[in-house]
């Protein structure tokens, strides 16, 4: 396991929200700091805080776009939503949180932390495959 999922799951573990903590798995990737951004974060969490759209998927097109913007906005962040859909979409009805976690938000440490992990996973892989280099020591 590489020192960035470790990263992702104290993260998780320690009570941040999904999106709020990919996006600092990417400042700290591109090892620098930003209180106000990860505040900010925290607004697309638990779907927009009404069981949107996942936030998972919003932070880690996030997380892309702070990593590699260009790249992100022509088409990355698309290809991450498409698998999404396909994963996670098929599996649970739709991509929203109230899809994922149905009636059943009390189901979201067991569910929720293994989506973020694999999106953040796909993200990654996603970046790498289009010339990102990650910095294993920063992330």
């Amino acid at each position: 396991m590489t020192e960035d999922v470790i990263y992702l799951r104290q993260l998780l573990h320690r009570g941040h929200c999904c999106s709020a903590a990919l996006a600092a798995v990417g400042l700290k990737q591109k090892g620098g700091e930003n209180p106000e951004l990860l505040e900010s974060m925290k607004g697309l969490c638990h779907g927009l805080g009404h069981g949107l759209l996942c936030g998972a998927l919003t932070g880690a097109a996030c997380l892309m776009t702070l990593l590699h913007p260009q790249a992100a906005a022509q088409g990355l962040v698309a290809e991450l939503a498409e698998w999404f859909e396909y994963t996670y979409g098929a599996k649970y009805g739709g991509v929203n949180c109230r899809d994922i976690l149905g009636d059943k938000p009390i189901m979201r440490p067991l569910i929720c932390p293994q989506i973020v992990e694999e999106t953040y996973l796909r993200a990654k892989h996603i970046l790498v495959k289009n010339g990102y280099c990650f910095d294993e020591d920063q992330s």
